[in-house]
């Protein structure tokens, strides 16, 4: 049983550890249960000069993704469709190139063989085009290798390619896009500062984004990387090319809708959601839907990430520990250290958001001190 109270106090000693250590930039941390805040901490500096406030929103990157697959997932279970259902049947351009079988299950899981796109050089604010392009391009690997029946699918990480496919599945669903669905369902009715492209009277708000000081540490990822023909290095860099902070602090990116990294909103923002995820997900949620968030659907060797991941329906799943000790917590990660889950063990919605970035794409030190605090546990030796 956590206790919550010692819990606030871990968090807010090592909150303050980590503001103290850094040399610039500031971040925030929240953690709700039900509709209740248990904790809201900001400090630093959101730009140079300007101090970090409660409700000061800042780019979230991939930790974006968990909540472009719940609209996913709400619009699915508002329209009565099932994972198994193909993309095709919503959206037959997807069905070319071997791709008619694809399930919308595999899409959400990374499954779908569409981690990277073909096409270069499109930019990354151009759904249309995107979408396009990812319905007509064969898989980026043998869906079907021989003896499939005896192994299960297997996965790579769709940095930015997700978030098309997601956006264009709920446009096909719903007749929206996803940055309206989420406003229109989550945003509004839950009075939830986050968005999928800023309003433009909050632009100035937003957190500038520092790029990390430190080069990641050598790893088959970075080796991977390295290799412009490698599929994790054109998983992360295309559409779009090279997304730096500093294109990202941009006003027109800022208001820009791009569901796989591009959300910006505020720590209480998004531990106020997925306390409600954590809570059993009503009003919106069934519990056929959270049980699609909550079941791990790929498990073992990303090809992108190039290391053991494990997702559901959209969020990442607790195999690895990402979320500390309990089994049944799910969410999602963003670039840089931003981090959000629920744990429905404990009925808790956790958010870390800060701008000064770590080197690369899973939770890096900072962010898994934070979660060892929460719960409690000792520092690795």
């Amino acid at each position: 049983m956590l206790n919550i109270g010692k819990a606030a106090e871990r968090l807010e000693e090592n909150f303050e550890q980590i503001l103290g250590e850094a040399e610039q930039g500031g971040a925030s941390l929240s953690l709700w249960k039900g509709e209740e805040c248990l904790l809201s901490l900001h400090g630093g500096e959101s730009s140079p000069g300007r101090p970090w406030n409660r409700d000061t929103p800042c780019l979230i990157w991939s930790a974006s993704k968990g909540l472009a697959a719940a609209c996913t997932l709400h619009a699915l279970q508002k329209h009565g469709i099932g994972l198994d259902t193909t993309v095709a049947s919503l959206w037959p351009e997807f069905g070319a190139a071997g791709k008619e079988s694809i399930t919308l299950g595999h899409v959400l899981a990374h499954q779908a063989g569409l981690a990277a796109i073909d096409t270069k050089a499109l930019p990354i604010t151009d759904h249309g085009a995107v979408a396009a392009a990812l319905a007509a391009q064969p898989p980026n690997w043998n869906l079907y290798p021989q003896h499939a029946g005896e192994h299960p699918p297997v996965h790579g990480y769709g940095a930015r390619t997700l978030g098309f496919l997601l956006d264009e599945i709920v446009r096909r669903t719903a007749g929206e896009s996803l940055a309206s669905y989420w406003r229109r369902f989550f945003g509004e009715p839950l009075g939830l500062d986050l968005w999928f492209g800023l309003p433009e009277e909050r632009v100035d708000s937003a957190a500038t984004v520092i790029a990390p000081k430190v080069p990641p540490a050598p790893s088959t990822f970075t080796r991977a990387f390295g290799d412009p023909a490698s599929l994790t290095r054109r998983a992360l860099s295309e559409p779009g090319g090279s997304l730096t902070p500093s294109l990202m602090n941009t006003p027109a990116m800022r208001m820009a809708s791009i569901p796989s990294l591009g959300a910006i909103g505020t720590a209480d923002a998004l531990a106020c959601f997925y306390a409600l995820l954590a809570g059993g997900g009503a009003p919106c949620f069934n519990e056929r839907t959270i049980t699609a968030m909550t079941t791990t659907r790929a498990l073992g060797g990303d090809l992108v990430l190039m290391e053991d991941t494990a997702f559901s329906a959209g969020f990442m799943t607790n195999a690895h520990g990402v979320y500390g000790p309990s089994p049944g917590a799910f969410g999602h990660p963003g670039a840089g250290g931003a981090l959000g889950f629920a744990d429905p063990e404990a009925g808790i919605g956790f958010a870390f958001v800060p701008n000064t970035m770590h080197p690369g794409a899973l939770p890096g030190p900072r962010t898994r001190k934070l979660v060892r605090a929460l719960y409690g546990l000792p520092d690795p030796e």
